[in-house]
């Protein structure tokens, strides 16, 4: 972690509070299961018909944090006698930090990551469940009553024209009724509980490319995912921790339920959050001096692109955010890096050891 050093306070602050954790995101009351659904739909608005019949399947490990969702569609539409005729295949595999995305036209497969491992932790700590259920009646739902699906005893909410019936976070069957169309989804056959294996969460043998368009190597996939795993659970209590201070300064401002805060009052809350979060940013940048130590020592000595990498390969093994090689090393790259270096560990460090406050950290920051 050696090329892009030129620290910044927005840099310090949004990486402040990265701590691992582990808690693990749970969407579902049963641990493990594989569902199968029947997909139904009909009506006919402004003059068009449509009607649409598919399957689905889920198959859920670990309370929902591997989930692979399948599902098979055929939509007809009819418009003045003619037919239209679409069909789709679609398939999602959450693997606890990422999601993996099959698009079966290219024949491509999408990696990226899960947002929703730490929207948990923000919003509704590490029970999804309780969170589904808090904003939909923040929306407007209902709990109306219970129904049964194959012999699973379901909660019945009603929100904006959708019918779910809901067993321990999972939903057994979907009605909705909405400007003239109909459409159900029912599961057909359920089982809960039971011993998966990686044979169950298999993806077509279709190359996979991360967000940035760049393909990956299949045999170097799980020990990826295991790393975002772990920086999904720091995610994840870094937003448990963020959403705790938050709710403290809050409620020391004095602010009751629904109102507004005046601008003094946010400016307020803001220095209070900002103070909070001290602590954890002085840790964050305090933790990196051993490996620039390390970087200014190495580099010193390198006069050669093939030696400046080496030192950055062995800073980027002592942990942090890994860089990539460096593209070109002159006296002029050396000096600049170099000076840098001596700035943060001769000037910033002490600075940051100091300071008491979050206006003494912002002093300790270079200025552009």
């Amino acid at each position: 972690m050696i090329q892009i050093l030129k620290l910044s306070l927005a840099v310090v602050l949004a990486s402040s509070a990265l701590v691992a954790n582990g808690n693990q995101i749970k969407m579902y009351d049963v641990k493990s299961g594989k569902i199968e659904y029947k997909i139904k739909g009909s009506g006919e608005i402004m003059g068009q018909k449509l009607q649409s019949i598919g399957k689905k399947r889920v198959i859920f490990d670990a309370y929902g944090a591997k989930n692979l969702t399948e599902e098979n569609k055929i939509e007809k539409q009819t418009i003045m006698g003619e037919k239209k005729v679409t069909k789709t295949h679609t398939m999602t595999y959450m693997k606890e930090g990422m999601v993996y995305q099959v698009d079966f036209k290219a024949k491509r497969i999408m990696r990226m990551a899960n947002m929703s491992s730490s929207m948990g932790a923000l919003f509704g700590g590490q029970n999804m469940k309780q969170m589904g259920e808090e904003m939909m009646k923040k929306m407007g739902g209902k709990k109306t009553g219970t129904d049964s699906v194959l012999g699973y005893t379901c909660n019945v909410w009603e929100l904006m024209g959708t019918k779910q019936c809901i067993y321990k976070g999972i939903v057994l069957k979907v009605e909705t009724d909405m400007m003239g169309i109909k459409n159900t989804e029912v599961a057909t056959k359920v089982g809960f509980d039971m011993t998966l294996s990686k044979d169950d969460f298999v993806l077509p043998d279709f190359p996979i490319y991360n967000e940035y368009g760049e393909k990956l190597d299949r045999s170097k996939l799980t020990a990826m995912d295991k790393k975002a795993q772990v920086e999904a659970e720091a995610t994840s209590q870094q937003m448990a921790e963020l959403g705790s201070m938050l709710a403290t300064v809050v409620k020391n401002s004095g602010l009751k339920n629904g109102e507004e805060p005046t601008p003094q009052q946010e400016d307020a809350m803001k220095n209070s959050m900002m103070e909070a979060m001290l602590p954890r940013m002085k840790q964050e940048m305090l933790a990196d001096e051993k490996m620039m130590r390390f970087g200014y020592e190495c580099l010193s000595k390198a006069n050669t692109l093939k030696e400046a990498n080496i030192c950055n390969s062995k800073a980027n093994a002592m942990g942090g955010e890994e860089e990539e090689p460096f593209d070109e090393w002159s006296p002029s790259t050396k000096k600049e890096i170099l000076g840098f270096l001596e700035q943060y560990l001769n000037v910033m460090i002490p600075c940051v050891n100091k300071a008491e406050n979050m206006k003494a950290m912002r002093q300790c920051m270079p200025r552009e």
